[in-house]
């Protein structure tokens, strides 16, 4: 059985943000989209929203179509409303059997992880798609 690392810290950090009480969580709007890479669905990356103003990042990862959901937190999906930044990164996963990391047939393209974009969540639910290039 494989186990994404990704998967693994985001369940953590989302362990201790969930320790941290609750009834702070602020406004957020739902966020789902696709990743395309040079005009195919993007498989295995990592989407990670970070606002601009500052806060908790939201990730979501993608499945065989390139479409992603963004988590918040444990208990909360989406992202903090406002502008935010944008990046995307292979989804390395470590094989347990033997504690080897390996990527699982990654398509982000070198030339594409130091790319950000900058988009803007809204209220209620939102549709982002990613392009690259």
């Amino acid at each position: 059985m494989r186990v994404s690392i990704a998967a693994v810290l985001t369940a953590f950090s989302l362990f201790l943000a969930g320790c941290g009480g609750g009834g702070d969580t602020p406004d957020l709007g739902k966020v789902s989209g696709k990743v395309v890479i040079d005009g195919n669905p993007a498989e295995n990356v990592q989407v990670t929203f970070t606002p601009t103003a500052g806060g908790r990042q939201s990730i979501g990862e993608t499945g065989a179509d390139g479409g992603y959901q963004l988590v918040y937190s444990s208990d909360d999906m989406g992202a903090i409303i406002g502008d935010h930044n944008v990046t995307i990164s292979p989804i390395i996963e470590l094989d347990p059997e033997s504690n080897d990391t390996m990527n699982s047939g990654s398509s982000v393209p070198k030339e594409y992880l130091d790319v950000t974009k900058t988009v803007t969540v809204e209220a209620g639910s939102n549709e982002i798609d990613l392009t690259y290039p």
